[in-house]
């Protein structure tokens, strides 16, 4: 969990880059992945610069402030929205419209949420609003 907490944000960025080069696509479809590609990155990206006001303003309490002893070392305080979430279902729902990367995306991004959860750095409504965020941004910019 401690790997999948830090580590698949970079394994979901890789899938997309792979698929936007034509890995795994067909070639009639290498277009609408690369088109997809660059809207998930600009999903994650913007839905970081919305949260990370609000996340400051709000600055919750990390589970682990209140006495849960975390699975990895982290930061105190911004733990409501959660970024790592919002960035997950942004690429995930950006990218969903490419044939064979949605389900795996989705499933990624929900596991990185449940690690983030378990490794006592969010709550799970921390997790949830992120993910809610992200998601809406994701699909809105890939409509």
């Amino acid at each position: 969990m401690m790997v999948c907490a830090l580590w698949t944000p970079v394994v979901m960025l890789a899938l997309i880059t792979a698929a936007a080069w034509g890995w795994g696509v067909s070639p009639d479809r290498v277009a609408l992945a690369h088109r997809h590609g660059w809207l998930a990155v600009a999903a994650a990206v913007l839905v970081r610069v919305l949260q990370e006001p609000l996340s400051r303003w709000w600055d919750r309490p990390r589970p682990f402030e209140a006495g849960y002893a975390p699975l990895l070392a982290h930061g105190r305080g911004g733990s409501f929205p959660s970024n790592h979430a919002a960035g997950a279902f942004a690429l995930a729902s950006a990218f969903a419209g490419v044939p064979g990367y949605g389900p795996v995306l989705w499933v990624l991004a929900g596991w990185l949420a449940l690690a983030r959860v378990y490794c006592g750095l969010h709550h799970p409504v921390d997790v949830v609003a992120g993910a809610l965020h992200g998601a809406l941004m994701g699909s809105w910019l890939a409509r």
